[in-house]
């Protein structure tokens, strides 16, 4: 089959990077000092994440440290695959005063229990929105100047797009907003890889240079 795009992908090795991604979570418990959930995918340990707690007209955004992180189940997903969920433990790092109060307001009308102490885990009714936004590492297997070729564990959707950061050498980074064009699985690794096709959608003129210089370089 005759190859259709435009520009020549080039095979690399050793390139990295990061997506960022936002996805819904369940609310486990929680205290002003950090919070348990349960998650569509691995939060990685020691890794920072923002966590946005929306309820009524306001929302509390938090900045938290993943602490612990288990597989806890495996569910049934839309196409009969069977779907990892996660557990995972955070640990708050940005409570200054008028966070805590909103965060303390937000506990306050979730909670299932009346304890007085600040410091106590309060399992709470699910609020009406709990989004965790954080980074998710892959590795770029091919690469043009329109797009690429990536390797991740975390399935994403054709057509989604994501602010990405990818890191060439010399501690050299550029940043794209990529979308989607396809998303398969890799048979030979475990757990579960997926290959990801990668358009370029948008990019700054100085990472358009820094790109171009990398792949004129290959």
């Amino acid at each position: 089959m005759q190859d259709k795009r435009q520009y020549p992908r080039y095979v690399v090795e050793g390139v990295e990077g990061t997506l960022m991604f936002t996805t819904h979570v369940d609310i486990l418990n929680i205290s002003i000092n950090g919070v348990a959930l349960k998650a569509n995918r691995r939060l990685e340990i020691g890794r920072e994440y923002i966590l946005r707690l929306e309820y009524k007209d306001r929302t509390v955004s938090v900045n938290g440290v993943v602490v612990w992180s288990v597989l806890s189940e495996l569910t049934d997903g839309p196409h009969a695959e069977k779907v990892p969920v996660y557990k995972a433990g955070m640990r708050f790092t940005d409570i200054i005063s008028d966070k805590m109060a909103r965060l303390l307001e937000f506990i306050e009308s979730h909670k299932l229990s009346q304890d007085e102490r600040l410091n106590i885990r309060f399992t709470i009714k699910a609020p009406d929105k709990a989004i965790l936004d954080g980074p998710h590492n892959y590795g770029v297997k091919n690469m043009s100047i329109s797009g690429m070729r990536i390797e991740t564990d975390m399935r994403v959707d054709v057509g989604a797009r994501y602010p990405m950061e990818i890191s060439l050498e010399d501690n050299r980074t550029i940043k794209v907003l990529g979308r989607v064009v396809s998303c398969l699985e890799v048979n030979d690794r475990a757990p579960k890889h997926y290959a990801v096709g990668i358009e370029f959608i948008e990019m700054s003129d100085e990472d358009k240079k820094k790109l171009k210089e990398f792949v004129d370089a290959l």
